[in-house]
């Protein structure tokens, strides 16, 4: 049966707070989704909540929009970027830091470690470079400022891409063809395929001109969220959520899935600067799991939500259909939405379906996953009331309306729920 096309009213907007492109991230759903669903599921001063918070978009936008938000996860990648976004600061402290940090650098002092690196490093900072971020790594490996949280993530961001067309680059790295990391087998070969040579780039410098970029007229949200590093298996038993049990208003996030992303290994790079090890970060990750084990996880964490969500409390999840060869896909959220009816863990269901056009999707781009996502993504909808009905936030002019969302899901699911 072909799909229906729904136009999604969050569609070819762009968020207008840079501080959303900090840092890219693989998987990531956009920032006009979130904004969207937190302004038509909550309140301001309410309690939004992400269990896979990622770049921290969710948590973001909730700032922006004044509600309250946290936010967990266990990658420290995903945790360095959301701390990054859930603080204020000032671009003067921000840029008085970086100062004070050039000041303090000893070039001779730490290049015999940027030396005793790894030879995959070597292959994509020159040693310059690698040297100044050799004492970067050390002396913000425990951020305690908020200046400092910020500074993690935009190094982070700013540590491979491509040079710009004059042969000036925003990014530390050799030219790479996007800023997401490759496979250091990928990376010998890529540089040697291009003749590439490293050119020194300056961190303090490059990271003067991020900052300017992203925070120059920039207003830092006057809330901060509160950020934790917490398993969603067991996150409602832990002591910093134990205190959220039936309190959260709303659940917006995207679950890892199927194998899509490795989110520790296609970090490597930025997870050299953290101190982490890709293959230890992977094994505690769920990102890797066939259909029977993501179904048994997505239960076990559906579970611990249900337990910080109010009784009126809505979830939102955003799952992408799953490519499993050239003309089978995996329609992911229509296994998601049975499991959740028949295990009775919401009384409602609702799926719209999401499809992007004219766009990869940023798991597309590359390699390993490349066939594995697909561009269309389903929006799962789950309460134990019916938050479309009465709701007084709309005023009559939402263009997503309850008869649309029903329509969708009977189209999706059949008879299924």
């Amino acid at each position: 049966m072909k799909e229906l096309e729904f136009v999604t009213p969050w569609a070819n907007k762009r968020s207008s707070d840079p501080l959303h492109s900090l840092c890219s991230y693989l998987g990531s759903f956009p920032p006009s989704l979130a904004n969207y669903f937190i302004k038509y599921f909550t309140d301001e001063g309410d309690l939004v909540y992400d269990p896979f918070s990622g770049r921290g978009t969710t948590l973001l936008e909730a700032r922006i929009l004044n509600r309250k938000s946290v936010a967990s996860d266990l990658n420290p990648i995903a945790l360095a970027l959301s701390h990054a976004k859930s603080v204020k600061a000032d671009i003067k402290e921000i840029l008085r830091l970086i100062d004070e940090l050039e000041e303090n650098y000893d070039y001779p002092l730490f290049l015999p470690e940027a030396k005793a690196q790894a030879d995959e490093i070597h292959l994509i900072f020159h040693p310059r470079t690698l040297a100044e971020l050799c004492y970067l790594k050390l002396v913000l490996k425990e951020p305690k400022t908020d200046e400092e949280k910020i500074l993690v993530g935009t190094i982070l961001g700013i540590m491979h891409g491509g040079e710009r067309k004059d042969g000036t680059s925003g990014y530390l790295s050799i030219s790479m063809p996007n800023t997401f990391s490759m496979s250091p087998e990928y990376v010998r070969r890529f540089v040697q395929t291009n003749q590439l040579n490293r050119e020194y780039r300056n961190t303090f410098q490059l990271l003067r001109e991020k900052i300017i970029r992203t925070f120059d007229k920039h207003s830092f949200p006057k809330n901060s969220s509160l950020v934790y590093r917490s398993d969603a298996k067991v996150v409602s038993k832990t002591d910093e959520f134990k205190k959220l049990k039936n309190k959260v208003d709303l659940i917006l996030t995207s679950p890892p899935y199927l194998g899509i992303i490795n989110y520790a290994r296609q970090n490597w790079i930025r997870s050299w600067f953290l101190d982490a090890n890709p293959e230890l970060i992977s094994n505690e990750l769920d990102d890797d799991l066939n259909l029977f084990e993501w179904i048994k996880f997505s239960k076990d964490t559906v579970s611990q939500f249900k337990n910080l969500l109010k009784p009126d409390g809505v979830a939102v999840f955003v799952i992408g259909d799953v490519a499993k060869s050239k003309n089978s896909v995996i329609p992911l959220a229509r296994e998601f939405a049975i499991m959740i009816k028949e295990n009775q863990l919401f009384k409602n269901v609702w799926i719209f379906s999401d499809y992007i056009q004219g766009v990869d999707k940023t798991t597309r781009i590359w390699g390993e996953t490349k066939g594995k996502a697909t561009a269309t993504d389903r929006i799962v909808i789950l309460s134990d009331i019916n938050p479309f009905k009465d709701n007084h936030r709309l005023n009559g002019k939402s263009d997503l309306t309850y008869d649309l969302i029903k329509e969708s899901t009977k189209h999706f699911m059949g008879d299924r729920l």
